[in-house]
């Protein structure tokens, strides 16, 4: 019995240390920004802008021209992730 309460506790404890520390799964859900950007590239419909701090958003659908300011939607968490690279 208390080889089998030892194996469950160990399970339980190695699935707790993997869902912190290893995966930390609410890195998948997102955390969407909208900001105003500035649009530095036009094509086929698309849009690349770029932030006040300079981050580039690409594939923006638009009908905007090369120096406009629109407002786009995206995950903070990758621009984050992109900034520690």
């Amino acid at each position: 019995m208390n080889e089998k309460l030892l194996a469950v506790g160990a399970i339980v404890a190695a699935v707790v240390v993997m869902a912190t520390i290893v995966f930390p799964f609410w890195n998948l859900i997102p955390s969407m920004v909208t900001e105003t950007v500035h649009v530095v590239y036009v094509e086929a419909g698309k849009c690349t802008a770029e932030t006040n701090d300079g981050y580039i958003i690409r594939d923006i659908p638009c009908n905007a021209k090369i120096g406009d300011n629109i407002t786009a939607t995206y995950d903070a968490k990758v621009k984050d992730r992109e900034h520690k690279i």
